[in-house]
This record gives structure tokens, sequence and C-alpha cells, in this order.
């Protein structure tokens, strides 16, 4: 499974979704019989309810089966209660594979830890990189390491929530963000020359949580296409932890990511109106991915 490679697949998928689902469903299939082994649970989650929402309900289940029963792999309870998959919502055979799929995610949760591959220190600089939902430890790896100098020691931390089969998420609460935190004071003191931590989309969120609720510090944060809803209660928390603790802040965002483009922006203003040193760059034509190629500056 190539998760980089998916992840952009899928990026491109939903973009076609918004002129329909047909065509949509079209291109997925196509790419995913090209090379099945580089897909994982999520693009068969997407094929079925995109054939689910294109009025075609046996062959959502198909591809459900093929995730559940032919490649044992399982789903978040809430997400199989999509609306795209209403048209299966009472059909016995979708219900036999929803409860195996709850049963695998049930004994996933008792028994998921957190995950920080941060052993020694290696190099005179750390990068610290967050996944976003539906990722993991090895795709924030996969998605930084072509943006750093490789002077940089690259290390990851992966949540303790588990998403779908072998990803993850966070939860915008008061606990979730915690292994970060613990990850970057971890690490503080191990001599490093500076330390700079990512994160992309949801990750961008736990690392401005472990900042403003923790001791948690680092010299610079990198966000990509930041998903950061803690903004609407705790901006000027955050603002003045980020101006306390002299973090500077890079900010990078897709021009066509309209979720996450406003709260790109609403940080920046806020820094910006705080003095505190910040850069936003709006990346034309980019979903809510990261860019093929951008060389991150300072880093």
């Amino acid at each position: 499974m190539n998760l980089k490679r998916e992840n952009g697949i899928l990026e491109k998928t939903l973009s076609i979704a918004e002129g329909g689902y047909a065509a949509a469903y079209l291109f997925l299939s196509e790419e995913y019989e090209k090379n099945p082994g580089e897909f994982g649970a999520q693009a068969l989650y997407f094929l079925a309810c995109l054939a689910g929402g294109d009025g075609r309900p046996e062959r959502a289940l198909e591809w459900l089966k093929r995730a559940v029963l032919d490649n044992g792999w399982w789903y978040r309870p809430e997400v199989l209660e999509d609306d795209d998959l209403a048209s299966l919502q009472g059909n016995p055979a979708f219900l036999r594979l929803k409860t195996i799929s709850d049963g695998r995610y049930a004994g996933a949760v008792s028994k998921s830890r957190a995950v920080f591959t941060w052993e020694k220190k290696r190099a005179d600089q750390l990068f610290l990189a967050v996944h976003g939902n539906t990722q993991n430890a090895r795709a924030a790896r996969e998605d930084w390491e072509p943006l750093l100098d490789p002077a940089w020691q690259l290390e990851a931390v992966q949540s303790a929530e588990p998403d779908g089969y072998g990803t993850y998420r966070w939860s915008y609460d008061m606990r979730s963000y915690l292994p970060v935190a613990e990850a970057m004071e971890q690490v503080r003191d191990a001599g490093y020359d500076r330390i700079a931590c990512g994160g992309f989309s949801a990750g961008c969120d736990m690392l401005l949580r472990a900042v403003a609720f923790s001791p948690a510090r680092c010299d610079a944060l990198m966000l990509q296409s930041p998903w950061i809803p803690m903004l609407q209660a705790h901006g000027e928390a955050l603002v003045n932890a980020v101006r306390q603790k002299n973090i500077e802040v890079k900010i990078r965002c897709g021009s066509e990511d309209e979720d996450c483009l406003p709260m790109a922006e609403q940080l920046y203003d806020l820094l910006q109106r705080a003095s505190v040193p910040a850069e936003l760059v709006i990346q034309p034509g980019n979903r809510h991915q990261f860019p093929e190629t951008e060389a991150l500056p300072g880093a």
C-alpha cells in the first residue's frame, strides 16, 4: 500500500466528484484496477460510497465485501453510516459486514497506543511530523521527507485513536493532543540545535493545542493544509503561547482547499496582529494535500 499515492488519487477523486459521482467512480475504479496493491481501506470505502451515491448499491456492497471479507480490513463504525451508503442500511449482507467491521474496530481500540518513532539523537536538527486523520506515522514521514534537507532527523508521532484499518485520527478535545505534547517534551533537552514540528490537516490542530495547553515548545511550526478548529475558542491563548515561547510559524495551504484556507488565513491574521513572526504561502491549484514539490525554507 502506498498511502501518499492513495491520498493524492483520492483528492483528485473528490475534485471529480464535485461534477458527479459517476465520473469520479469511473476514475477511481480504473486507477484501482491498474494496481490494487497500492490502495488500502480508504480507497475501497471511497469506491463503495461513490457507487452507493450513484445508485448502485450492489456494487457498493461488493467493494465493502472486498475490504472486510477478502482483505480483513475494518472501519470506524460511524463511517459506515454515511448517507451515500443509506441504500444498504437494511441489507442483511451489509449488516453482517458492519458487525464484523465494528468488532474489529473495538478490538483495535482496546489495544491501540500512541507511537513516537524517536529513540535517540542522530543529527543536530530534529523535525517532528504529525499526521492528519486517516493517516499514520509512516504517511507523515513520507509526506515531509521530500521537503526537508537530509541533514534533518525526521521522526513522527502517531495517534492512539484508530480511524480505519492501518490509519489513525485525532479528536478535537483536551486529551487527543497529549501524545504530541509528550513527544515535544521528550526531545526538548536531547541537545538539538533546532527543533521544528510539522503537521498536516488535523495534525496542525494537535501541535497548536500542545503549544497552547502544555509546556511543550519548539523553534518552528510548519503547518500544511491546517484544519484547526481550536481557533474558534482558543485563538487568543494560542497566539499568547506562540509569542511567549518565541516560535516561528510557517503556514502552507492550497488555493483550492475550501475548508482549510479560511482557517490558515485566520491564523496568519491573528499572528500578524500580535506581531508574531509568521509566513503564509497559498499554493496555486492545490487542494487538501501536500504539493508535488516545494522545499521548506529554513528546514
